[in-house]
């Protein structure tokens, strides 16, 4: 990282944090909104170039073969970050980042980097993939600044709403940065559509848990994931008889928390979707009287 000219340290002695933080600055992208991958790409010296993998690219093969799912890759030699024609923008932006985390960080020294929905993917099991998703949230959302903005705004799934397309980040991007950050308790279930069987029969409106984000003070009060008794659960149980399917409709409901050990727990929730996930956001707990139920 001999380009991150301000550093009085040596490169591979630098913080990931140290690094992101000298980057943007050096970069001229610090503090303006949404984060500049143009000008991250020119400071580096790194063209950026889309490509339909399979028909027109040929030194991104693996073995021979090119991975079906390959949605980016980095050639350090030839300074080019590519990305799969016909993503949309933020999974296009997010996927120069996630490239630019590999050209950034120290232990990342491999000439080149061929990332799959897989590597791409939040909750990989690869650690370097990891560090540079990692990496690549922090420069979507410029370190601490998307929190600082969000302690300013009411503890809402709708004050996400308002800022992530600022940062310009996905709703999920910014409801599970805003959760995982907060300095108060809160959390977050992400209920998706379970796929249909081999027989293809399936209800359209089984759904199940794919993740549970929760802020650390919430996870010391209460709990840190959620199971469905029986794997499923039908969009009227989560939403009850209101429409939730518009992209600016909140469902406020309350919801019940039952575990072993210790009295059911009780919340005022909030509930959107982006129409193939559905998000409920625990803001505040209530006194535990009926409602909805779920098992921790």
């Amino acid at each position: 990282m001999s380009k991150l000219r301000t550093s009085t340290k040596p490169a591979d002695q630098l913080s990931s944090q140290e690094i992101l933080e000298t980057l943007l600055v050096e970069a001229g992208a610090a503090g303006t909104l949404p984060t500049n991958e143009k000008k991250l790409l020119r400071f580096l010296g790194l063209q950026q170039l889309s490509f339909d993998f399979m028909n027109e690219v040929n030194w991104v093969s693996e073995n021979g073969e090119i991975p079906g799912e390959l949605r980016a890759a980095l050639h350090m030699e030839e300074r080019v970050v590519a990305t799969q024609s016909g993503l949309g923008e933020k999974r296009t932006r997010f996927s120069i980042f996630h490239e630019i985390a590999h050209c950034v960080l120290p232990e990342h020294l491999d000439r080149m980097f061929i990332d799959t929905d897989q590597t791409l993917n939040w909750w990989t099991k690869a650690r370097m993939e990891r560090e540079a998703n990692r990496f690549a949230a922090d420069l979507l959302f410029q370190g601490n600044l998307f929190a600082e903005h969000a302690l300013s705004l009411p503890t809402s799934l709708t004050s996400v709403l308002g800022l992530a397309p600022k940062f310009g980040a996905s709703y999920e991007a910014g409801l599970r940065r805003y959760t995982e950050l907060h300095v108060e308790p809160c959390a977050l279930i992400v209920y998706e559509r379970m796929p249909k069987s081999e027989d293809g029969y399936l209800e359209e409106d089984d759904y199940r848990v794919q993740y549970t984000i929760t802020s650390p003070s919430f996870r010391r009060a209460y709990f840190s994931a959620v199971q469905l008794n029986g794997g499923k659960i039908k969009v009227s149980e989560i939403v009850g008889s209101q429409s939730v399917w518009s992209l600016s409709s909140v469902v406020e409901r309350e919801l019940t928390m039952e575990g072993e050990g210790h009295p059911a727990w009780r919340f005022e929730t909030e509930i959107f979707t982006n129409s193939y996930k559905l998000f409920q956001f625990l803001r505040r707990p209530i006194p535990a009287q009926g409602a909805q139920k779920r098992s921790q």
